[in-house]
Formats: structure tokens, C-alpha cells, sequence
């Protein structure tokens, strides 16, 4: 059998494994949006809140939207965690600490550049709605995309995804990538959409292109892994299907939709005013009626009282609003919220701040497994797109950052790295609270107090041209000119403390790393060499110092009992540029006098 006809083979069985599942996307679309059941994958799908009798923007009855309250409260719920992958170093050398810093830079770039935060937001919408949430990665760009779960079809039966299929339907014929559209006939091109896919096999390592319906072409794919993640709401017990929160509410919402219209039927029916008129009055019937309400006229035996009385009726029981707001508490309460902080509303008898979080953290233990899952989200897209990477390309450049690395380096290297996840907030936005922050964590030993400078940088300014941050930056760069290059030139406008506290850092690093390697010992050596160099620098400096401070006491001594007038004025520093704190030495205050 060849290629062609096993990969067209596993497809036919890819599409025809879905089962019911397709269905259930439908209804819960339909509950999800207040629309009518219908097919979205067509070019013009019914827009939400679109009813499809008469399609009227709006039904003739209430109706309380309590799937989409619940899927967005727990939504909320959740995102308010922002992880983002981190690199760490794992019995690595400097190369190895180097790359992972880079590595570090290249994924934050491409995480904001490519809005993941907001893609796996969405993805996370799909799994609350639909039960599962898809983010496909394109191997040749390493472009992320939100998949709906009705154009991801897998095998139910794989525990580890072996093979994907991924569809594009209705796809407009101005945006399809370069190499779909390279496939297109001549009568395709002249097509406004077509359908096309991507199959992935990591088992056959092959990849394959379909254009509506048809194969067109067949590549080689050397990933270990099919380019797409996946979230679910709760974790598959069997096949690749579990229950949504639209799933859990359904019988919920269809008796809350009842309750409402039957409310809404006996408002409407029943008159909005009901008035008893006797006979014998002589008051018109023409001056009671308001158009809304009812007059009744009877005779009274008596003729006594009152010939006007309301005596207007319950349009219904007060029970079945009573079923319809139990209903509505019951469904928050099932998916872990209460109707009040969904709407944004302090819980009655929760004042303190202390009780405020306790209710926070009692709600969020309820997600901690959906929360998990979704933090998972962002280390596995880090480590799918190092899978993806394609052999000696150089890494998207950064603007802000001059970052040269290829994946080939990643790979010499990957075992001595793993991805972890931090969060996003961990310091700060605010710089007088950052430098807060930074301050507590020097004074606990935490970090080094010299390095608050460079922490304190804000993102989007160039490291290059930060004053504050010079002086480490400079250093570092001295430290890898050692490393790589075995230079030990030592510039004497360098601060020689914060240099020999840097390169002291860097080699009990390297001495510290489990397994350390020859490279390790041969860096520790260059860094020794170094250290000793910066020593003699800073003792000629210090004699330098020494000889300008002798020959102005001296100086001051030859003038001291002449009777001319001295002027004071200060030694300048040839050293100090008095740009930034990373000087050696400061401006003197001797004193000279001058003839």
C-alpha cells in the first residue's frame, strides 16, 4: 500500500470516528450564543441571537442566558492566572545558561507577538462550551491558531495522539498561506472559499495536504508530536469526549426557558388590571377602561358600597418564579460560582478582607484541576514548538533585541534544559512598588543588591541605552568575551566590584552544576584567570589614586604658608564620566591652592 493510499485510508477513518459528537457541538453553539441549531461550518452561519422563526433580533419571551453566564464566570475565573513558559538549566554549562537565556527572550517575544495569552483564553471558552479547546501550531512559521473542536478530528482510541486532522473550511481564497495555494487549480483560484486540511502522521512522519476532498501533496513531517495542544473541561474518562459546563446545565437551562415563557404567557394573558363596576353607579365603563385592563359590571342587592373596586388577581403562583431562581442558583452552584460574584457582586455577610479571600480561595480549589490544565497550556505549546523546530534556521529575530540562535543550538543543548512555568506578574508594572519589591528581596539575600538595576528595567525599552543598567550589562559582556573568545581585555571605567562579584556568581554557577562537564572546568579556569586580571586592575588603579592623592597633599603643603589666596576647587576623577553609578572612583574633594 502506498503512502497516498494510507494516509487517504486513516483520514476516511479520522472523519468517520466523530460519532454524535458534531450534534452536541451544534446544540451547545445554539445555547451558548441564543441562536437556532444551525450549521456553522457553512459560508453564512446564522449570526447569534439570531431567532430563526421570523428572524426576529429578539424572541417574544425572556430569556435567561445561564450557560453563557457560568461558562464566562468560570472563564474569568481562571485567566486571571498569566503564566508564561521559563527556561531553566539543568547540569548545563555557560553555553547552556546563555542559550536558555536567549531561549528565554525568543519566547517571550513570540508569546506576546503572537497573543497566545488571549488564543488559549478562547481555546478555554471552547472546553467550557464545547468540552475540549484546540491550538494548532504551524510548523513552518510556528504561527498559533485557535481550531474549533469540529475541525479536529482524532482517533478516540490513542491515548497518545499519533495522528491529526486538521480542516479549513470555507476558507477565503485572499488569505490561504502561499504553499495551499500553490496547489490550487486553475478553477479553485477562480473559487471566492474552498475547504482544504492538514494530516499529520508522527508514526509514518508524514504530512499531507487535502484540498476540497483530495490529496494534492504529501511531505515529510519529523516531529515527534502532532502540532496541536488541547485543553478539556474535565479529563476524557474514555474516547476524547468528556462533559461541558453547556452539557451539566442543559436540563437547567430548558426549565428555566420554560418557567420563563410560562411567566411571560400568564403576563401577557391575564388582564393588567381587573375592576368590579356595579350597575347602579352612574360611571361609564368607557371612563374605567385603560386598554389593558378588564371591567366587570354586576348588580348589587344591596346597593351599598363602593361602585368602583380593584380586586386585580396574581397573574400566577409565586412558586413558579421560586422553582425558576432556584434553578438559576443551582446551576451556579454546579459548576463551583455563586449568582452574586458571577454578576460581580460582593456575597451578603462577606465584609472582611480576609473573608473575601477565603471565599476567593474556597471557589478557586473548585477549579484547581481546570486551572492546572490551563497553565499546562502554555509550558506544552514552549516545548511543541522547540519539537517543531526546523533544523538550522535562525530564530525570529526580536526587534528589540539582537538575538542570534538556531534551533540546532536548542537541540545540542535541549537535555539540559527543561520549561517550567512562572507568572507573568510576579514583579510589579508599578516601578515604585517594583523597586519595593526588589529592595525586600535584595535585603533577604534572595537576590543581589546589584543586579535591582537590572530588574528594574521596563520591557520595552532597550536594553542598549539603559543608564541604570549599563554597568551589568558591560560586565556580562566582558565575562562572555572570556568565555568565548579567551579575551581578558578589562576597561578601567568598568566597576571592578561589581565585576569580580559577577564572574565570583558565574563560576560557582558552573561549579555548582551536578555532572559538571570539562567545558564547565576549562570556563571556571578562563573566569579564574580573569578574576586575578581584574585584581591587578583595581590595585593599579587604587596606586593610581594613591600617587593623585599624595601629589595634592603635597601640593597643598608647598602653598600652605604663603600669603596668597587659595581657591577651593575639586580633583577631577579622569574616570569618573559621572553618567551612571558604575565608576571605580569617585570625584575627589582635595583641596589645591592656586597662585
Amino acid at each position: 500500500m502506498t503512502d497516498r493510499e494510507k494516509i487517504i485510508k486513516r483520514i476516511n477513518n479520522l472523519l468517520s470516528s466523530t460519532g454524535s459528537s458534531i450534534s452536541k457541538y451544534y446544540r451547545n453553539y445554539a445555547l451558548y450564543n441564543q441562536t437556532s441549531v444551525a450549521d456553522f461550518r457553512t459560508v453564512n452561519p446564522i449570526a447569534p441571537g439570531v431567532i430563526q422563526e421570523g428572524m426576529k433580533l429578539n424572541g417574544d419571551y425572556p430569556a435567561i442566558n445561564v450557560i453563557k453566564s457560568c461558562v464566562e464566570s468560570v472563564v474569568s475565573s481562571i485567566v486571571t492566572a498569566k503564566p508564561r513558559p521559563y527556561i531553566n538549566t539543568v547540569k548545563g554549562s555557560y553555553k547552556t545558561i546563555k542559550i536558555a537565556q536567549q531561549l528565554q527572550i525568543f519566547f517571550d517575544y513570540l508569546f506576546s507577538e503572537e497573543n497566545v495569552y488571549l488564543k488559549n483564553c478562547d481555546a478555554l471558552r471552547d472546553a467550557c462550551v464545547f468540552d475540549t479547546g484546540y491550538i494548532y501550531i504551524d510548523e513552518v512559521d510556528l504561527h498559533l491558531m485557535n481550531i474549533r473542536p469540529w475541525c479536529v478530528y482524532t482517533d478516540p482510541n490513542e491515548k497518545t495522539k499519533q495522528q491529526v486532522y486538521i480542516t479549513f473550511n470555507n476558507a477565503s481564497i485572499d488569505e490561504l498561506p502561499e504553499i495551499v495555494e500553490k496547489e490550487l487549480t486553475k478553477n479553485e483560484k477562480d473559487l471566492l472559499h474552498i475547504n482544504y486540511g492538514w494530516y499529520y502522521n508522527v508514526k509514518l512522519h508524514k504530512k499531507a495536504l487535502t484540498v476540497n476532498g483530495t490529496v494534492r501533496k504529501i511531505s515529510d513531517f519529523n516531529s515527534s508530536k502532532v502540532p496541536v495542544i488541547r485543553i478539556c473541561y474535565t479529563e476524557p474518562i474514555s474516547s476524547d469526549h468528556c462533559l461541558s459546563i453547556a452539557d451539566m446545565l442543559l436540563g437547567l437551562q430548558k426549565e428555566i426557558n420554560i418557567l420563563s415563557r410560562t411567566i411571560a404567557l400568564a403576563a401577557k394573558k391575564n388582564p393588567g388590571q381587573t375592576i368590579l363596576l356595579q350597575n347602579a353607579s352612574n360611571i361609564a365603563v368607557g371612563e374605567l377602561n385603560n386598554e389593558i385592563g378588564n371591567v366587570i359590571q354586576y348588580n348589587s342587592e344591596t346597593g351599598n358600597g363602593n361602585p368602583v373596586e380593584v380586586v386585580t388577581p396574581a397573574f400566577i403562583s409565586d412558586q413558579y418564579d421560586a422553582i425558576r431562581n432556584r434553578d438559576i442558583e443551582m446551576a451556579y452552584n454546579l459548576v463551583g460560582k455563586s449568582q452574586l460574584s458571577a454578576s460581580g457582586k460582593k456575597e451578603a455577610g462577606v465584609d472582611s478582607g480576609v473573608a473575601i479571600a477565603t471565599l476567593a480561595d474556597l471557589q478557586s480549589e473548585r477549579f484547581q484541576v481546570l486551572l492546572n490544565n490551563f497553565i499546562n497550556m502554555f509550558t506544552e505549546e514552549a516545548k511543541l514548538i522547540m519539537e517543531l523546530g526546523m533544523g538550522d534556521e535562525t530564530l525570529i529575530t526580536p526587534s528589540r533585541y539582537e538575538l542570534k540562535l538556531t534551533w540546532k543550538d536548542v537541540r545540542e543543548d535541549f537535555l539540559k534544559m527543561r520549561i517550567e512555568f512562572s507568572s507573568i506578574d510576579s514583579l510589579s508594572k508599578d516601578p515604585s512598588e517594583r523597586l519595593k519589591q526588589l529592595q525586600a528581596l535584595a535585603n533577604a539575600g534572595i537576590i543581589p543588591a546589584t543586579q535591582i538595576s537590572a530588574l528594574l528595567e521596563i520591557p520595552d525599552i532597550n536594553r542598549g541605552f539603559s543608564a541604570a543598567n549599563n554597568g551589568y550589562n558591560c560586565a556580562m559582556t566582558i565575562i562572555d568575551a572570556c568565555i568565548y573568545d579567551d579575551k581578558y581585555d578589562v576597561p578601567y571605567y568598568i566597576s571592578f566590584t561589581l565585576l569580580k562579584e559577577l564572574i565570583a556568581n558565574t563560576m560557582m554557577s558552573l561549579r555548582a552544576a551536578e555532572g559538571a562537564t570539562d567545558s564547565n572546568e576549562k570556563d571556571i579556569a578562563k573566569l579564574n584567570k580573569l578574576f586575578y586580571i581584574v585584581v591587578e586592575k583595581e590595585r593599579e588603579l587604587d596606586a593610581l589614586q594613591q600617587e593623585v592623592e599624595d601629589t595634592a597633599v603635597t601640593n597643598t603643603n608647598s602653598y600652605k604658608n604663603t600669603d596668597m589666596p587659595t581657591i577651593e576647587t575639586e580633583t577631577a576623577n579622569p574616570y569618573d564620566t559621572s553618567m551612571s553609578g558604575n565608576s571605580n572612583v569617585s570625584a575627589g574633594t582635595d583641596t589645591m591652592g592656586l597662585a
